[in-house]
């Protein structure tokens, strides 16, 4: 289970796809945002694209609801955020509060998912305790359904395993934040 990473324009706006976004404005979220500045900037260059060069201008909005913000006012003509599903996004919560309509957005790219983080135990715990936390965990859903729709809202599906592969691209996202630090240093 994880998260995405979306590309917004203006409804009106004639981009259909990334690729028809080259030389436009471009808001990014903040440094340090998987979902509004790593991911996005991870999935263009497995496509190829240098975020710096492909946009005229690459800013930092500060916050997710800052780079909606922006992209509604016109500062920027694409903006980057976070994405669960249709239902549950930073733009859906922002159009529930009224601060904007969803009809006047559109999404033109979705990054792979993002790994969500994993809930772990330590590996030299007995192996009878370890079966016991992993059937809390995946029962809760339907044993203890109130309690797990408060955590989640009421949106998540579930919890369920995961392995160390399920977090390889994690690690080659790691690996090329830190090589966009070196870089910048």
């Amino acid at each position: 289970v994880g998260y995405y990473s979306v590309l917004y324009t203006k409804a009106s706006n004639p981009a259909s796809k990334l690729e028809d976004l080259k030389g436009t404005n471009l808001c990014l979220v903040d440094p340090n945002s998987a979902s509004g500045n790593n991911v996005p900037r991870y999935s263009l260059s497995k496509r190829g694209i240098d975020t710096d060069t492909f946009f005229s201008k690459v800013v930092y909005a500060g916050s997710h609801e800052n780079a909606v913000m922006a992209l509604e006012q016109g500062t920027c003509d694409a903006a980057f955020n976070w994405w669960n599903s249709e239902t549950d996004s930073n733009l859906t919560r922002m159009a529930n509060k009224k601060m904007v309509k969803l009809e006047n957005f559109k999404t033109v790219f979705r990054s792979d998912l993002i790994a969500g983080s994993p809930y772990i135990y330590l590996s030299s715990l007995p192996a009878e305790l370890k079966a016991a936390i992993s059937k809390a965990f995946l029962d809760a859903p339907t044993k203890a359904k109130e309690a797990y729709d408060k955590l989640s809202d009421g949106k998540d599906l579930g919890f369920h395993p995961v392995t160390n592969k399920d977090y390889a691209d994690t690690l080659e996202l790691q690996k090329f934040v830190d090589d966009l630090r070196r870089k910048r240093s």
